[in-house]
């Protein structure tokens, strides 16, 4: 009887110390919340079909999961003639096509100074993860896609998966 009380003090202590132990105040901080890649190229040969267009592109991308915010900026320059459209497409892997999501406005593209039409150019722009149309474990999982149209290239020039 004399060692069932300290047996059962000692029982209680590592138990309560094993709770305290393996709760980590600090878990939520060790999510990942905030996703980054810079420089995606768009190319004529990402494009559905390919293009034999010699215009690139490039993507920077940030996606924020508190703010189901996708933030992008893409420039390009080299395009056969002025966009004529431009929009976010999903969903679909490389190699596919896909409806818009997201469409640009031409009248948002900031020209290159050296052109006098928008086949060198830039936009930038946000997208909401709104879990209906556009989804976070999409976006995540690199199914949503960028294209430019041209006149010459109207199912698109050059294109870049969104992808982290």
């Amino acid at each position: 009887m004399k060692l069932l009380k300290p047996t059962a003090y000692f029982l209680l202590l590592s138990v309560l110390s094993l709770t305290l132990a393996s709760c980590d105040r600090d878990a939520d901080l060790y999510v990942r919340k905030e996703y980054v890649k810079n420089d995606i190229l768009l190319t004529g040969a990402l494009n559905f079909p390919p293009t034999a267009s010699p215009a690139l592109g490039k993507m920077n991308i940030h996606y924020n999961t508190a703010t189901k915010l996708l933030t992008y900026s893409i420039s390009w320059s080299g395009l056969t003639g002025a966009v004529t459209g431009a929009a976010i497409h999903g969903l679909a892997p490389s190699g596919f096509a896909a409806s818009p999501v997201q469409n640009f406005s031409t009248s948002a593209i900031t020209r290159c100074a050296t052109v006098t039409n928008t086949s060198c150019g830039s936009i930038s722009g946000r997208l909401f993860a709104d879990g209906v149309v556009v989804t976070e474990e999409n976006i995540l999982n690199g199914v949503y896609y960028v294209s430019l149209r041209t006149a010459a290239n109207p199912a698109g020039e050059i294109r870049a998966q969104i992808r982290f």
